[in-house]
Order: C-alpha cells, then structure tokens, then sequence
C-alpha cells in the first residue's frame, strides 16, 4: 500500500493541519510516512499544501509532484492546481461550498463535498478542513476514523475540551457526508 496526498487550500483553512493529522494516524498504525508542506508568504490567504506519502514499505521518494492519488481542494483558487496535481485514477475532493465550477477530467474521480457549508453546521466554518478529512477517510479508508481521532486528542490536548468536540464531530459529519453520498 502506497498513497501520495495533496491537501491544499488558503491560508488558515487547516491544510496543514489535515496532512499533520493523517501522518500522526499513520504513525500510530506504524505505517512509514512523510510530510511536507509548501505556502504562501502570507500568513492567512496565500496558497497552502500539506503533502503526505503514506506506505506500509521504506519511502524512496517522499516528492509529491503532480502525482497525488488522493487530493483535496478546500478554496477555488487551488481548484485548478489540485486538479492537475491529481494522477489518473486519482480522487480530487471538492469543497462544493466555495468551488461552485469543476473542470471536467478523464480518469479522475472527483467528490464534492459541501466542506465549510456543513462546518457551519456543526457550529464553525474553521472545522470545514475536519469535514473535509472525514470524507476522505470514509471514501478512501486510507485510515480510520479512530486513528485521526486519537491524533487530534494528542494534538489539541486536554486544554481544548469544547473545540476538541467540534471538530470530531466535524470528521463524523465529513464521513457520514461521503457514505451518504456513496451509496
């Protein structure tokens, strides 16, 4: 099992944070893993991507470079970069609530996801990157929702209790969202 991600969105929108999480999941299910991440120089706004290649064997080369298998777009002005960084027989999922146009694409699945709509919600539009993340675990199951639950306790700590919440529930929603749409 080999998977190379490409989580991309605006600054502040928790792209990084998405791709931190699946590499702390990983880890804990002992899987080899590698992160790294490219932004803007501003510090909310410009364009963010955390990349990640997640492998049950050694990593050679841990280069995400317009051949991401699983990818996400959470802002339109990373729509289109998403896209062309998604291989063929790749998965691009779209938040549907600020991306109202997709390009048509041979061979790329791509799933729309009402990310920040649903974020609203559940009680804040900043959790629109856990939403996010849930779809990709229920649609791509390349972990589970307990591994990035656990990688989130230990991330935010005891000290973040009611924000903790919200954002599992925003996973939970995220995944009931891409099982919902999947069957």
């Amino acid at each position: 099992m080999r998977h190379k991600c490409a989580f991309s969105g605006s600054g502040g929108q928790g792209s990084a944070l998405m791709a931190k999480l699946l590499c702390l999941g990983a880890i804990r299910r002992n899987y080899k893993v590698v992160m790294t991440q490219t932004y803007g120089i501003e510090q909310r706004g410009g364009d963010s991507t955390g990349y990640v290649v997640l492998s049950d064997r050694t990593i050679g080369n841990p280069i995400v470079e317009n051949d991401a298998d699983i990818t996400v777009a959470l802002s339109r002005n990373v729509y289109a970069g998403a896209l062309q960084g998604t291989i063929r027989g790749g998965t691009l999922f779209v938040n549907s609530s600020l991306i109202d146009t997709v390009q048509e694409a041979a061979d790329i699945q791509q799933i729309q996801v009402p990310a920040t709509e649903t974020a609203s919600a559940v009680g804040s539009a900043r959790c629109a990157n856990m939403v996010m993340l849930g779809a990709v675990l229920a649609r791509t199951r390349i972990l589970t929702y307990d591994d990035i639950a656990a990688a989130l306790k230990d991330e935010m700590g005891e000290r973040s209790s009611d924000l903790l919440e919200l954002n599992l529930q925003a996973l939970q929603e995220g995944m009931a969202l891409a099982a919902a749409a999947a069957d």
